[in-house]
């Protein structure tokens, strides 16, 4: 088994998939081909689904004893850059750790799945499993979204759960964080640095701004934390402006990031925002200010009462119930009806230069994954 997980493993890791949208990568389309051509293999019909150019989804179907239930796997093809890792593409073991780019987040889930539909190929499961590979995880979960909005009206009835092969050190994730990206944006009027009198600074706002933002946190941890999540949190994530060393400003932006518990409402988290906007409204000078909700994604919460939560607690007892404080693509699935939960290997530094998964806990998911089938 080790030789076959490392087999696989290695070529995944070879190919580049890091995502275009953070980093100058190629996209998903060459390690979708890779998956495609497996499943092939395996006489499965494979489909490849271009989201955008050079952007693709893979899904399959292994076909059960019975048609009248199924199951959905997922994991993502997608990684984050490669800056000042060595040998990205390269895998190399150390003991039970496997280095390279994506071997933690997630193409050890990757090749789980991958050596599973060889599995189920062989010894039908009772219900159909759905395997779904996907684009764009890492940013704007544009594979996904395809997924629920194109691929899953087809499917009838829907599955019963929905499995994410995220790294969760062997725990079960039954629910995680949404966010909020926000931003204001002031105007100033530019001048000659040696004329003030002549302009309006846009940036000297920006302290109002964030003196509110901080205020804002403080109440946020003063809250009574959710047992699985803790508190909401917040942090400023981009500051610009200005054009040069000896020129008054004449434009800024603000941009934080707000991380969402369950049960918050979107108009609270726009009250903050207002609060941000009349903080700077606020700030000596005739500056103009104006605000706005980039781009958001709700948290989710799995039920207790799961049918696919009760059937991985029985396969995998030891396994802890955990909250997550990223955001998932479980939460795009559970929301189009599908119970959904996260579930996958031990190992470390996800989006780090040093990162890696351990061999014995890829070899333990696989096993507790087989006894659902």
């Amino acid at each position: 088994m080790e030789n076959r997980i490392i087999a696989i493993l290695s070529e995944l890791v070879r190919i580049d998939s890091v995502n275009p949208t953070l980093s100058d990568g190629p996209g998903e389309i060459e390690i979708a081909k890779f998956v495609r051509q497996y499943l092939h293999q395996l006489k499965l019909d494979v489909e490849i689904q271009t989201v955008a150019p050079n952007r693709a989804n893979v899904v399959a179907v292994i076909q059960g004893t019975s048609h009248k239930r199924s199951l959905l796997l997922n994991s993502h093809l997608d990684t984050v850059g490669v800056e000042d890792m060595k040998d990205p593409f390269v895998l190399k073991r150390k003991g039970d750790k496997l280095y390279g780019r994506g071997t933690y987040d997630m193409k050890g889930s990757v090749a789980l799945m991958l050596l599973l539909a060889k599995h189920l190929v062989r010894y039908r499961p009772p219900a159909d499993v759905y395997l779904t590979f996907v684009a764009d995880e890492e940013d704007m979960s544009i594979g996904m979204e395809y997924i629920v909005e194109k691929w899953l009206p087809k499917i009838s009835p829907l599955p019963f759960g929905a499995i994410f092969l995220e790294p969760t050190e062997q725990n079960i994730g039954v629910g995680h964080k949404g966010f909020s990206c926000f931003e204001v944006e002031i105007i100033g009027k530019a001048a000659h640095g040696s004329r003030p009198s002549q302009g309006i600074d846009a940036i000297l706002p920006l302290r109002a701004a964030l003196d509110e933002l901080d205020k804002i946190q403080s109440e946020l941890l003063n809250r009574e934390a959710d047992p699985l999540l803790g508190h909401a949190t917040l942090h400023s994530s981009i500051i610009r402006g200005g054009t040069g060393r000896y020129v008054i400003p004449s434009g800024s932006r603000l941009q934080w990031d707000r991380r969402i518990l369950p049960g918050e409402s979107h108009q609270a988290l726009n009250l903050e925002l207002d609060r941000v906007i009349q903080a700077v409204k606020s700030h000596p000078g005739n500056h103009e200010v104006k605000g706005k909700e980039i781009f958001a994604r709700r948290p989710y919460r799995v039920s207790d009462e799961a049918e696919v939560l009760k059937q991985l607690q029985k396969e995998s007892p030891q396994s802890k119930l955990i909250g997550l404080s990223f955001w998932a693509d479980s939460a795009l699935s559970g929301m189009a009806g599908i119970p959904s939960i996260l579930f996958g290997p031990v190992g470390h530094g996800a989006h780090a230069v040093d990162e890696w998964v351990s061999l014995k806990s890829l070899i333990s998911v696989y096993e507790i994954l087989k006894k659902l089938f």
